[in-house]
């Protein structure tokens, strides 16, 4: 079973220490996310193998950048799962994204994240949802997916965002009014 990717839209930053480049969030609740989609926070089943090597990633991206930081503790409540993120120190790359995170440009978390146990439910209004009920936590990430679209835009014009490779990247998200670009892909049609 491929890894499922999931951006909540109650993950939030909860607290930025700007000596120590930590920032505290939620990065997944128990609400349903955009797609109707439930993952049980107290379903997490491999934290100790998670933070062997907790690693975070910007926007899932496994193979094109390498990791921004990593996570220095992990607290699953029955709602939500809050998590301590220390962003690398030295790596341009890392300190941009840590700075988009301390002035409130950056909002958005997403965790990566393999199933263990998981049904469909039927909707009424579209197709069939996914409950998680417990599922191995693989990577979480930083994501561009923030309540104001234009707020990179005015980042990047304010030359807020030094890395060059950063910069390229954020040049491309694309203002997704009404789902445009980025779609969620049917990870129910993988379930056996």
């Amino acid at each position: 079973m491929s890894p499922t990717i999931r951006a909540d839209p109650g993950a939030r930053t909860l607290h930025v220490d700007g000596a120590k480049m930590c920032v505290r969030s939620v990065v997944t609740t128990i609400d349903p996310d955009r797609a109707g989609d439930v993952i049980v926070p107290t379903g997490l089943r491999n934290l100790d193998e998670f933070m062997l090597n907790p690693v975070v990633l910007w926007a899932h991206d496994r193979v094109r950048v390498p990791p921004i930081g990593s996570c220095a503790w992990l607290d699953v409540q029955p709602r939500r799962v809050v998590a301590e993120t220390r962003f690398a120190q030295g790596v341009p790359f890392a300190e941009d994204l840590f700075k988009l995170y301390e002035q409130n440009v950056l909002r958005g978390w997403s965790i990566g994240f393999v199933p263990r146990r998981a049904r469909r439910v039927p909707r009424a209004d579209g197709p069939a949802s996914l409950h998680v009920a417990e599922w191995d936590l693989l990577e979480y990430s930083a994501v561009p997916i923030p309540e104001n679209p234009g707020a990179l835009t005015v980042a990047l014009q304010k030359g807020l965002v030094r890395a060059g490779a950063l910069r390229d990247w954020l040049a491309h998200v694309p203002d997704d009014r009404g789902g445009q670009f980025w779609r969620a892909f049917d990870v129910m049609s993988e379930l056996v």
